[in-house]
């Protein structure tokens, strides 16, 4: 709640928290963070996949505009939801959102095959995007041991565990599209109920389906563009950029993400990288329109790997609707 309530947003709202599986004896806590702001609740008994948890909350609000920010969600700019809202009442306009990126799965599982694809030259070679991933995973663990043995340990544990989640690879190069596959990031983004009722949310059971949905050929951003809308990034200062102009608004793992508005788990693994991990994020996200900036205090010839600049910032999970003004 720390940073809703620095940062105004501009606009009448409805704001509606969305308890997703939170245990009787952890409610309490919960509802004791936002106590002092005016809200809603909204309690789903069973804990389910983020985008499954927002096809309930659509189903059960009435409100004609809806808002989506996950538990990672930081914002960072006053007016923030006026800006989403101002892009979205744009001609023709039907899904906008925080971030957007052209990353494709297919392509990287090509790459790691040494098979043709968008990514050959362009990302870094092995042993430095190896160093820059293991930075990211030791970053995750949570272990800053001096103990190199405990975080070598640590990091393994978290590799095997991400290792087990994966689907087979015929999945990842057939359900997902080549590079560039655009799609807008669903940490933070804004649509019309009546858009909304037109796309199609499949049964989501694991991860994987979540990250279809979010960039899979029957992806959101690609059923909208396919009933003819426009999918825009919102920039900070209100700017929105259409797919082939997404690196331009500097949101996601690029430049010094300076156009950033609502930030997240994945802004935040950027901003804390040194230049090498910054060079592998924003080439995975951009392919040759790629343009990191190093960190303060860091030079592009710093190597890949990091540990971290140690940078945080708040978070809430919240689903913000909007009522009727006009």
């Amino acid at each position: 709640m720390v940073s809703y309530g620095e940062h105004p947003a501009g606009l009448e709202h409805d704001l509606v928290f969305l308890l997703n599986g939170v245990a009787g004896a952890e409610r309490p806590r919960f509802e004791a963070e936002f106590a002092d702001v005016k809200h809603k609740l909204l309690v789903l008994d069973d804990p389910v996949q983020d985008l499954a948890a927002y096809a309930q909350a659509i189903a059960r609000l009435s409100h004609d505009r809806l808002c989506f920010l996950n538990s990672h969600s930081a914002i960072l700019a006053d007016d923030w939801l006026a800006k989403l809202d101002q892009a979205l009442d744009g001609p023709r306009t039907g899904l906008v959102g925080a971030t957007g990126s052209w990353a494709s799965n297919r392509s990287a599982v090509l790459n790691a095959l040494l098979l043709p694809n968008a990514y050959r030259g362009v990302i870094p070679k092995r042993r430095l995007a190896r160093e820059a991933v293991l930075g990211i995973e030791l970053e995750r663990s949570g272990e800053h041991s001096a103990d190199p043995a405990s975080a070598r340990r640590s990091i393994t544990r978290s590799v095997l565990a991400t290792l087990r989640t994966l689907p087979p690879m015929p999945e990842q190069l057939v359900r997902f599209e080549g590079f560039p596959a655009q799609h807008l990031r669903t940490n933070a983004f804004m649509a019309d109920r009546a858009t909304f009722a037109r796309l199609r949310f499949p049964r989501i059971r694991r991860k994987m389906d979540a990250y279809l949905l979010e960039s899979g050929r029957g992806s959101l951003t690609r059923q909208v563009q396919g009933l003819g809308l426009r999918t825009l990034v919102v920039a900070r200062d209100g700017s929105a950029f259409e797919p082939d102009a997404w690196p331009s608004s500097r949101t996601l793992w690029q430049g010094d993400q300076e156009g950033l508005m609502i930030a997240d788990n994945q802004t935040r693994m950027y901003e804390n990288g040194d230049i090498g991990r910054r060079r592998l994020l924003s080439a995975f996200a951009w392919g040759r329109q790629a343009d990191p900036t190093p960190p303060e205090g860091d030079t592009p010839e710093a190597g890949a790997g990091s540990a971290g600049r140690g940078k945080s910032a708040a978070s809430e999970g919240a689903s913000l609707t909007r009522t009727p003004m006009r």
